[in-house]
């Protein structure tokens, strides 16, 4: 064989035993990826749907005048468990006030975080925990690095309920399905930490060595191929 054709075996060998590993990270965590709905692994299956119309006071709704102030960009009227409550967005970040008197709500006590967490609860279970974390960890979603609510499920569903006490809103869902798809999205992007970002300069490097070892690897195929010798 000439010079050049004899290097490719040897860069085959070499570059699989280089990237072989992560290679078949990849293709193990891609088919996981393939076995179940992302709604499930989001836990959308442990929400209460919901609800189709707004609850108004019997009284009516207060009027928003006394929620308004320079810095209030937008005012919306959201439910709220059994009743209604306006959203405000201010650049400091959002707040609610219940629709009936203006009252401030947020941030929410934990009498009110467990009405939340238990009326937006549709699984099978009991709400076993719950605690005001600060900072909140990385599963929290967009609630990170901040005070959220942990809500604990136990029973037939287990899963654990992240609520903004803020807005009132439940920011995520996780379960063990969740927590075993984020391993593998951390493997298969090869962040570890954050399992965030995947222009990584290794992600690229070892994205442009795994290429070289499928194109190594079909030339080889195509000499044998031509030889007549595939199956030896």
């Amino acid at each position: 064989m000439r010079p050049i054709p004899r290097l490719i075996p040897r860069l085959h060998n070499v570059l699989g035993l280089v990237v072989g590993g992560q290679v078949v990270l990849w293709i193990a965590s891609g088919f996981f990826f393939t076995i179940f709905p992302i709604e499930q692994v989001r836990g959308e299956h442990l929400r209460a749907e919901a609800p189709a119309s707004i609850a108004l006071p019997a009284a009516g709704l207060v009027p928003i005048d006394g929620l308004m102030s320079a810095d209030v960009k937008a005012v919306r009227l959201k439910p709220f468990l059994a009743g209604a409550a306006y959203e405000t967005e201010t650049p400091a970040g959002k707040a609610l006030f219940d629709a009936a008197t203006g009252a401030p709500l947020a941030p929410l006590n934990e009498d009110l975080a467990r009405q939340v967490a238990e009326t937006g609860w549709a699984g099978d279970g009991t709400l076993t925990t719950l605690a005001l974390v600060d900072p909140a960890p990385r599963e929290a979603g967009r609630g990170h690095g901040r005070a959220m609510w942990r809500a604990g499920f136990d029973g037939n569903d287990t899963a654990t309920f992240w609520i903004d006490p803020q807005t009132g809103d439940i920011a995520a869902v996780r379960t063990g399905l969740w927590r075993t798809f984020d391993l593998f999205w951390g493997l298969h992007i090869m962040d570890w930490t954050n399992r965030e970002t995947f222009t990584s300069w290794w992600m690229k490097l070892a994205a442009f060595l795994s290429l070289v070892l499928t194109l190594a690897g079909i030339w080889l195929v195509v000499v044998r191929v031509r030889r007549g010798n595939i199956l030896r």
